[in-house]
């Protein structure tokens, strides 16, 4: 019985040896040195397949001449961001003292818009990320790619699945107030459930609850309209945002009549606040003021126009 035990205790001891020792071979292992913000967002940017379905800022809301101009005219601004700067030379495999090559130039510009397009949320020690990137195969068509990244670079895809629709900023600035029977808002805090001041199909005010709030991140070089009436009422929201006429702010020109006064300006103006917000409130119009200004809502759909 002895000699049986003896026989048995080193072959199991040695079992147990050898899984300590690749456990802690395992542990041991490092990622890697953590890496900077911009350096995860490209490898994001790679690990989804290096290109984004995303709101060009040098197509939209109009194209503004070709690649290459485009690339020139952004470069100050990518230089003068260092971080970004660096983690894209070291990532095309460029030096800051060298001359760029027109391809170059362009391979810069992409990789920095794109960079700005992707949000990393803190998740554990890492971040994740919810990305759109073209369907392959399709000219319009995006897939939906979520995962993560660690601190060092690693990507891990989680879940792919069907796209949405591409919808590019088209509403108001941080900073404006949203009528309600309360007072002002920030509308960037207006959430689901609160009362608001809307319209009815007559033009007059009415209280409506808030159905549905929107935010859109806004792409490098978006602009938006500043709007200012005779009256002093003055309101910032994105070109493409509808008015309740059926125009949208962009198409206002000074002098135009406009809730019951007149445009004095309509400039175009650099924004760089992050995100643009929208909301919709209940009723037959989908309408809300916007510092005293009545606008349509971006996520209001006529029910006569969908019947």
């Amino acid at each position: 019985m002895r000699a049986a035990k003896i026989g048995h205790v080193p072959r199991l001891a040695l079992g147990l040896v050898a899984l300590l020792v690749v456990g802690a071979c395992a542990k041991s292992t490092p990622e890697g040195p953590p890496k900077s913000l911009p350096e995860l967002k490209l490898a994001v940017l790679d690990a989804v397949g290096g290109r984004l379905f995303y709101c060009d800022p040098d197509e939209y809301p109009l194209p503004r001449g070709d690649r290459i101009e485009s690339a020139r005219q952004r470069f100050p601004t990518i230089e003068a961001d260092t971080s970004s700067y660096q983690a894209i030379l070291e990532h095309e495999g460029l030096s800051a003292g060298q001359q760029f090559a027109d391809d170059q130039l362009i391979a810069i510009n992409d990789d920095y818009k794109q960079m700005q397009a992707i949000e990393l949320e803190p998740e554990g020690d890492g971040y994740s990320f919810e990305l759109l990137v073209p369907k392959a195969g399709e000219e319009s068509g995006s897939e939906s790619v979520a995962g993560t990244v660690s601190p060092s670079g690693t990507v891990a895809i989680k879940s792919r699945g069907p796209g949405r629709p591409l919808n590019c900023p088209i509403c108001l600035a941080r900073g404006v107030r949203i009528a309600t029977p309360q007072g002002g808002i920030l509308v960037e805090d207006v959430r689901i459930g609160m009362r608001v001041w809307t319209t009815d199909l007559q033009g007059q005010r009415i209280v409506g609850v808030v159905l549905e709030v929107g935010r859109m991140q806004a792409p490098i070089g978006h602009q938006v309209v500043r709007l200012t009436l005779i009256d002093g009422r003055t309101v910032t929201v994105s070109p493409g945002h509808p008015t309740p006429d059926g125009r949208t702010v962009g198409d206002l020109m000074v002098g135009d009549p406009f809730d019951g006064s007149r445009v004095q300006s309509a400039g175009r103006i650099g924004y760089a606040d992050g995100f643009t917000f929208d909301l919709l409130p209940s009723g037959p119009t989908g309408t809300y003021f916007a510092n005293g200004v009545l606008l349509g809502s971006t996520l209001w759909s006529d029910p006569l126009e969908s019947s």
